[in-house]
């Protein structure tokens, strides 16, 4: 089960992998459906049609890992945990616990408050940093215009750098935008500052949070741009708008679940145990496996031991396709 957080750091906009109330989680996801309902009519005008269970040509899937459309030689991992909102000693004891379980990617948002304890715990781990997939954010979406965006977001990256080193991280794996700015030019501006901080090798991979596909082509309309290459989004057993999966893959973006369990086991929990009885698995479990086969990743949370565990556990069985597809319709 994930824990239910209150962020009140934004007016307009709301957190990436960092839960909310339920009143105010309704309002985030229609906004959401409602960018993708937007721009569905360019999708569909595509001769092109992509299944349900959509991954980019660029993805090649492992069992347990992905190889992004950067090809960075190290791995996705398709289970993240992102640490939530809570003091530096909580972050750095929950990474430990998540580093024993077996965890390997790791979401330390700067909206969470707490990247200096995730960073020390990840050098008293003693795991080499070559075996960690790091991720970490910026939020720069308030500002207006190109080069403010561009300022903006270059100073939250130097932040992101100064907050890692308390571990002596001197290089990320993946930078994420918390959210778009509000024009073309401003993602541009946003985006023109990540690709400095590849170009200065501090970090490998660029990646975007919330990104509808106008969006995604304020960027790609640049044939030169780096390419993003995970968009970090609401997916789940419990909210799956057509296309979320197919806009992305579309071009190239790999889709990780920031939400990937809210609002679904209190709703559809019977129905997926009953799934799950087949393989001794939860119906938690069964929710996440749902995310992977249908091609995402998921960015998940717990303070507990046996939930880190629990949902690291889902490499080991596959449902089949009619299982994927009364999961599907749970919402519908």
């Amino acid at each position: 089960g994930i824990n239910i957080l209150i962020v009140g750091l934004l007016q307009q906009t709301t957190t990436t992998a960092l839960q909310l109330p339920s009143s105010t989680e309704i309002t985030r996801r229609t906004a959401v459906s409602n960018l993708i309902a937007s721009s569905t009519a360019a999708v569909a005008s595509s001769s092109l049609i992509y299944p349900q269970s959509a991954m980019a040509d660029e993805l090649t899937v492992s069992s347990n890992a992905i190889t992004l459309n950067s090809q960075n030689k190290k791995a996705f991992p398709l289970a993240s945990f992102g640490l939530q909102i809570y003091n530096d000693d909580t972050a750095y004891k929950l990474t430990l616990t998540a580093l024993e379980v077996g965890y390997r990617n790791f979401f330390a948002s700067v909206l969470a408050g707490n990247q200096k304890g995730f960073a020390r715990a990840i050098k008293d781990s003693g795991i080499p940093r070559d075996e960690l997939y790091i991720c970490g954010s910026v939020l720069s979406n308030r500002v207006n215009g190109e080069e403010a965006a561009y300022k903006k977001t270059a100073q939250g990256c130097l932040e992101n750098m100064q907050a890692f080193s308390a571990g002596k991280i001197d290089k990320l794996d993946m930078i994420m935008l918390d959210y778009p700015g509000p024009n073309d030019e401003s993602v541009r501006g946003q985006w023109k500052a990540f690709e400095e901080m590849k170009t200065n090798n501090l970090v490998d991979d660029l990646a975007v949070s919330n990104f509808s596909p106008a969006q995604l082509d304020a960027i790609l309309v640049n044939p030169s741009a780096t390419k993003p290459t995970v968009n970090q989004l609401p997916f789940s057993v419990a909210f799956h708008p057509r296309d979320i999966l197919e806009y992305n893959a579309k071009r190239g973006v790999h889709v990780q679940s920031w939400s990937p369990l809210s609002r679904v086991l209190g709703r559809y929990g019977t129905d997926l145990a009953s799934i799950g009885k087949n393989y001794g698995k939860s119906a938690a479990q069964v929710g996440l496996r749902w995310i992977v086969q249908s091609g995402a990743s998921f960015c998940t949370q717990s303070k507990s031991k046996s939930h880190f565990e629990e949902d690291l556990k889902v490499f080991d069985f596959e449902l089949t396709s009619e299982e994927m597809k009364r999961i599907a319709q749970l919402a519908a």
